[in-house]
This record gives C-alpha cells, structure tokens and sequence, in this order.
C-alpha cells in the first residue's frame, strides 16, 4: 500500500508554487485587466498569413551641419575667387599687380573672412578649407612664383633682358658717377676697416683685459642698379669679432664705449660714436624696448652705438659711406628670456658668445680698383637713362 505522503501524483501537484498556499505570490490582476497589456503572439516565429512584410529600415546619414553654413561657404568662395585671381596675375607675368597696395590690401580682406571663418564653431569646417587654400595660394607665394618667373625669362617691364632702358648700368640710379670713381676703392676700404677694428680690439684688451673672437667671414656681393639689373659696385662687410667676456655694469659700458671713441677720434676718419638705444625724438618707448630690451638703457639688453666715416662726400649724389656699429649684449636683464634663446640660436650657429661686445664695420657702394678700367668703359657703351 502507497502512503499518501509517497505518492508521486501528489508530490508533483504539491510542488508546484502558490497551489496550498499565496504568501509571496505576486498580485493577482485586477478584474477587468490590465491597462493595454501587452500581448504577445502563440508563436514568436509564426507570422499571420497574408500580413504585409515589416520594411526593411533604412540607414539614415546625420547631416553635418558644419558643412552647411553659409558663412563658412562664403569663406571658401571668397578664397577661392582671391586664388584665381592670383593664378590669373600669374600667368600674365603681372608681378608689379600682385605686390601692389590693392592687392595686399585685399588679402588682408580674405584673410579676415577666413580668420572669422575659423573661429566661429558652426564654420569651423568649410573655414579650414578656406584657410589651407589661403595658406597654399596668396600675395606671398604666387608673388615669389611670378618674380622667378620673370627673373628666369628675363623679361623686365614687358622688355627682354638688356633690351630694357638702364639693365646693363655699372652705376647705381642717383649716384654720381664722378663721385664713384673718386671715392675710396673697395679694397682701400676694406684695408682701413681691418687696421680700424684691429686697433680699436687692441685698446679694449689693454684697458678692459678683453679677449678676442671672429664670429664671421667678411661678406661681398654686387648691388643692383636701380634698373632691373646688377652694377659693378659692391656691398661689403667686414668681419665681426666679439669678446668673450661680458660687460654688465653702466658705468662699465660708458667707459668701453667712450675707449671705442678715443680710437675714433685719434684715427680721424669716423665721426664719434651716436648711441641708438637711448630715447630720441621720432621713436617711443615700445619701440626701444622692442628693439633693446627696455626705454631705459641702465635696464637695457643691448646696446646700440654708430657712426660713419667723417671725410667729405661729394655732394648729395655721393656714395653712402661706410659704416661702424659697436654693440653690446647684457642677459642679466633679460626678463622675458627671448633675448636669451636669440643668443642661443646665433651661438649654436656660428660661435657667437652669449654676451660681450660686437664690433662690425659695412660698407656700400665701392668699386674695386681691378673693375675701374671696366667701369668707365661700361659707362660709355651703357649710359644711364
């Protein structure tokens, strides 16, 4: 005999949950339902005969509405236009119109509408595209195109090379010819220059205990003519020498300043020494500090002295004369340290001391006593116009 207790009908019914009893059962539902319930069909794969197929969805791409703002198109437009302008001006070799005021002053316009283009989020987009063409294509690098361009066919004012009035001039515009030949030649010149900035480097080294370094090579180049084309008078530039001890105190700068105007004197060619650091009439504070650290020179960076030679010119269409420039570099007042990675630079290129004194003589417009005979000979077969 089965127990009631054992039999298996009974222990199946009697496992099955809130059959004897409903405590912790869920909440029976109300009488006449729930609010829209949610119905679900017998068969989650069955689908009801003749009900239409579900459409497939269709991947919808978000609008960038970056790309769609009218401010930022009118910047591309503007670019571009201002571009093709530029490459038209190219192609007709209009060197003169590309650097010319109208057309600087409309890239400054475009450049305006493209900087705004930029900075406005919404345009953000079209505007760096404005840019890059901008960047690729303006007054700067078309103007160098065109003038390689020109320089490379040797066309000059619509004229071919030597064809244009004053190309082949050994002269230079406005410069007495007469007043050439009898100035000092360009190697008399560079022989003063030389026992010049020796005596004057002997002296500081006697008084001051300077030591001595030549931070470059002397330099020579032709000058142009003022008519499209190259004189046989030369620019030239002495070699620089610097020490390499520092000079810090004011008083210490006075006094190897007024040294470097006693040689001046005792020599007699040069006028004496014209500081350019301190405060003048026709340039401002800013300026001097931009230019040497700071409006007072007892603060100043750099100091800046000049002077050129005291012969007699003749007349106001005369050669320019030479000139003399002693310079000083003090780091100690150096605040913003930009002067500090200037001489950084300068140091790691050629050796140049970090502070000290500078000594540099420059000269223009010198004819060399090898090129006289041929200066007067080129003078009577290419005149000046």
């Amino acid at each position: 005999m089965v127990n009631g207790a054992d039999d298996p009908q009974q222990r199946k019914h009697s496992s099955l949950p809130f059959l004897s009893r409903h405590d912790g059962a869920p909440p029976t539902p109300p009488p006449e339902g729930y609010q829209h319930p949610r119905r679900f069909p017998s068969s989650p794969f069955a689908v009801p005969v003749g009900a239409p197929e579900p459409p497939e969805p269709q991947a919808t791409r978000p609008t960038n509405r970056r790309l769609r703002h009218p401010f930022g198109w009118s910047a591309v437009a503007v670019a571009a236009v201002f571009a093709l302008v530029l490459l038209v001006a190219l192609a007709m070799g209009a060197t003169d119109a590309i650097y010319g005021a109208t057309m600087l002053a409309v890239q400054l316009i475009v450049a305006a509408v493209v900087v705004a283009a930029v900075v406005i989020a919404p345009s953000r987009v079209l505007g760096s595209w404005a840019l890059a063409i901008v960047l690729v294509l303006n007054v700067g690098t078309v103007g160098a195109m065109s003038a390689l361009r020109t320089s490379a066919a040797g066309d000059y004012g619509d004229q071919p090379g030597h064809e244009q009035p004053g190309h082949a001039y050994p002269g230079i515009k406005d410069v007495d010819e007469n007043a050439i030949l009898q100035a000092p030649s360009l190697e008399a010149t560079q022989s003063r220059m030389d026992e010049l900035s020796t005596r004057i480097r002997a002296e500081l080294s006697d008084e001051f205990g300077f030591t001595w370094v030549k931070v470059s090579d002397p330099l020579q180049r032709n000058e142009r003519n003022g008519y499209g084309g190259e004189s046989m008078l030369q620019q030239y530039t002495a070699p620089v020498w610097a020490t390499q001890q520092p000079v810090h105190g004011y008083g210490d700068k006075l006094d190897v300043m007024s040294a470097i105007d006693d040689v001046l004197r005792e020599e007699g060619v040069y006028y004496s020494l014209y500081p350019l650091n301190e405060p003048y009439d026709g340039i401002s504070d800013d300026s001097l500090e931009q230019l040497y650290g700071s409006a007072d020179p007892a603060e100043q960076v750099r100091w800046s002295y000049y002077t050129e030679l005291a012969e007699p010119g003749f007349g106001t269409a005369a050669p320019e004369s030479p000139l003399f420039y002693a310079e000083m570099i003090d780091l100690t007042h150096d605040d913003t340290g930009r002067w500090t990675k200037q001489q950084e630079a300068e140091n790691a290129k050629n050796g140049t001391p970090m502070e000290g004194v500078q000594l540099m003589f420059y000269g223009t417009q010198l004819l060399s006593e090898a090129d006289r005979d041929a200066f007067e000979k080129a003078l009577e077969e290419n005149p000046a116009p």
